[in-house]
């Protein structure tokens, strides 16, 4: 009740009036904004106040029967322009004034209905003649400049003025009000905002505005006319996408009664009115431009936030994501994280449905999270695991307790209780995270042991090296192996087997060893995941070399090792068909040699890579045939046209009879499937003899000759330049 009767004088007083003969027209007409911010505030109820408020200015200024007619039409015309607001936007008719969904409506209702009326009903009551033409207001003529520059001030104060009048009084309601304010205010510029550029901002403004109302006005310098006005719009557009709708709205606001206050500092006394009338039509389009511009980019800002929040959560399990335990890995200093796998829930979920893992893993994070701390939480992982973040301090005694916990944890589904066993590692980290991933994996590998032994796996006891130092290492360990094979890769090894028939070929293989010189096993390259790079490098090396050779090794055959995992490439016998036609060279010519495993049986690929390669023309021999994974029977459906013994047999078979037995047999019955046989690790005399008594068709080893470097093939037979260095 009482804020009309103080805003209204004011707001008066601080409009932008130009007096002319015939009366006064304004430019800024601030009253008619504070009257719809005081209904956006207080609704229906500012009704009475802003009655008493234009009663008590009215009534001293006019007759009685003039000042009713004005308060009548004034109060009729917010009160019919504030019913269409509220009918057209419904329940949100108090939304934020960034909202770009009630901007259109704000815009038509309280921006151009309301002024439209109050010019209508000003024009009707000067026609009525119960109030003075001459020194007032109410200028004749509904078409007249001055009836369109009074249309155009209420036009500019309901479009930028309203905001300022609402935040003023939100404030004066409430003085803590003025901390939401700033509160928006940061939280609508941009993340990348710093003191420097709103520094810069403000330095621009300021410069212009003194340019403007400091200058002394001459026709040398434009920038202190009106011609400097328009240079305020790309500053203004600076700060509507960077800093937001509201401190735009607020700034431009408080420009515009600084500029038209101050107006003669910068315009001629005797300027025109249809100048200012275009002036102010000029103003008008920039600030609905400014203030759309802002509300488009604070919106998109929300909706980018809004995104990134999305992003950090999994919407089917309602739990955060291995992003979210990213990023809050990396904001504390030290954290204890923790592993659980739940093998079983693949199986149980394949049974009863994919709704079973997600209530499980529902249920299992919110029965776990109702002891812990408000900072701890429960992340989702893709599959059949869960990982828990947990505050260093206290972590053993809360990981004791998880222990417990998931023990007694079972979920009811469709009347039968679920309890699958839980497999439980942790370790300790330390900001920054960089190789979470592979770290993971380290936890998810100890998981499944800690299934088998019952308790909860610790990584560091299991390492004698801190997990981010291991894991760095492996990293590093990945690119130098990348980056080897890029450039002059590793030096290529070849051994001669000898064919009982004369037909020989050589064995190649990679010497890779780290930067410490260290060898690199076949079961770290697995770990890598660089058996297919490492393949496909000794395979091109192989055929480069038989290319390039091809006078001095007419019909050379080089065979070459695959891993097991590049066996079951889906496109290998197309990549190695491609290969040889590159390098102009026959199928035969190149042997893939494969060890002995359940990927040859029927069903894998292995198998079905094999029987394409077979086809394609190419030698394919069974490595390591007996030592590891089968017996005889697996002789039965074993595809391929050579089998090697494996050389544990070979070098004690004349000191055990039984070794030679498993020999002798595993001959005859490759023999019976019309496989050749491959001896490896003959290092003797004696044993080279009794392998050629039990018809072995190729033989291997030290006995026959020793490993050497691949060029070396060729230097010993005087073709190869000295300085010819090993693929």
């Amino acid at each position: 009740m009482l804020l009309p009767l103080l805003l209204l004088p004011l707001s008066t007083q601080l409009s932008i009036r130009l007096t002319i003969e015939e009366g006064y027209v304004y430019l800024i007409y601030l009253p008619l904004a504070m009257y719809v911010a005081m209904l956006l505030v207080f609704d229906w109820r500012a009704m009475p106040g802003i009655g008493i408020a234009l009663s008590l200015y009215y009534f001293s200024r006019f007759t009685p029967l003039g000042a009713l007619a004005i308060v009548t039409t004034t109060i009729a015309v917010l009160a019919l322009s504030w019913s269409g607001y509220k009918w057209h936007s419904g329940r949100r008719w108090k939304a934020d004034f960034s909202g770009l969904g009630l901007m259109p409506v704000r815009v038509l209702w309280l921006a151009f209905i309301l002024p439209l009326l109050c010019i209508i009903s000003m024009q009707i009551v000067a026609k009525t003649g119960i109030v003075p033409l001459r020194g007032t207001l109410f200028a004749p003529g509904i078409f007249s400049l001055y009836a369109l520059l009074n249309f155009q001030s209420m036009l500019f104060s309901c479009v930028v003025m309203i905001q300022i009048f609402y935040f003023v009084i939100r404030c004066l309601r409430k003085p803590r009000f003025c901390r939401v304010v700033y509160a928006r205010i940061s939280r609508q510029r941009a993340a990348n905002v710093n003191f420097y550029e709103f520094g810069l901002w403000l330095g621009l403004v300021a410069f212009l505005l003194g340019m403007l109302i400091l200058t002394v006005q001459n026709k040398e310098n434009l920038l202190a006319s009106d011609y400097g006005i328009p240079l305020l719009l790309p500053l203004m557009l600076w700060a509507a996408v960077r800093f937001g709708y509201l401190f735009t709205s607020l700034v431009w606001a408080v420009l515009l009664v600084v500029l038209y206050q101050l107006r003669d500092r910068f315009l001629n006394p005797g300027t025109e009115p249809y100048h200012l009338a275009v002036m102010s039509a000029n103003l008008l389009v920039f600030s609905l431009t400014i203030l759309m511009m802002a509300a488009i980019s604070t919106r998109q800002r929300r909706t980018l936030i809004k995104t990134r929040l999305a992003a950090l959560s999994d919407p089917i399990f309602n739990l955060p994501n291995l992003r979210a335990l990213s990023n809050d890995l990396n904001e504390l200093p030290l954290t204890t994280l923790c592993f659980l796998c739940i093998p079983d829930l693949d199986r149980l979920s394949r049974i009863y449905g994919l709704r079973l893992r997600i209530q499980y893993k529902r249920r299992l994070a919110s029965f776990l999270m109702a002891d812990f701390q408000p900072d701890e939480q429960v992340y989702q992982l893709p599959g059949f695991d869960l990982v828990i973040r947990l505050n260093y301090t206290g972590h053993l005694a809360c990981i004791e307790d998880i222990a417990v916990r998931i023990k007694a944890f079972h979920l009811h589904w469709d009347g039968l209780p679920i309890h699958p066993e839980i497999g439980l590692s942790y370790c300790t980290v330390r900001r920054p995270v960089t190789h979470l991933y592979e770290l993971l994996g380290e936890l998810s590998g100890l998981a499944e042991q800690s299934i088998r032994t019952g308790m909860a796996e610790n990584l560091l006891s299991n390492s004698s090296l801190p997990v981010q130092r291991r894991v760095a290492e492996t990293v590093a360990q990945l690119d130098d192996v990348r980056q080897t094979l890029r450039q002059q890769g590793y030096p290529l090894w070849a051994q001669r087997v000898q064919g009982v028939r004369g037909d020989d070929y050589y064995e190649l293989r990679p010497d890779m060893r780290d930067h410490k010189g260290q060898p690199l096993l076949p079961e770290r390259l697995e770990e890598l995941g660089l058996t297919w790079e490492v393949d496909r490098w000794v395979i091109e090396q192989a055929l480069a070399f038989a290319h390039q050779h091809r006078q001095r090794l007419p019909g050379g055959r080089f065979a070459v090792t695959l891993f097991t995992s590049s066996l079951c490439r889906p496109s290998l016998a197309r990549e190695i068909e491609r290969s040889l036609s590159v390098y102009d060279l026959e199928p035969w010519q190149l042997i893939i040699q494969v060890s002995d495993s359940p990927v040859l049986d029927q069903g894998y690929w292995g198998r079905r890579a094999i029987a394409q390669l077979l086809q394609l023309g190419c030698r394919v021999i069974v490595t390591d045939f007996g030592g590891k994974f089968a017996g005889y029977a697996r002789l039965k459906e074993l595809e391929g046209d050579m089998l090697k013994i494996d050389a544990s047999f070979i070098r004690t078979m004349l000191e055990d009879s039984l070794d030679y037995q498993v020999v002798a047999a595993i001959c005859a019955l490759a023999r019976s499937k019309r496989l050749r046989v491959i001896a490896s690790g003959v290092d003797s005399p004696e044993s080279e003899a009794g392998l050629r008594q039990l018809g072995v068709d190729y033989l291997q080893g030290r006995q026959i000759a020793p490993p050497q470097p691949l060029g070396e093939l060729i230097q010993a037979s005087g073709e190869l330049p000295a300085d010819l260095k090993a693929p």
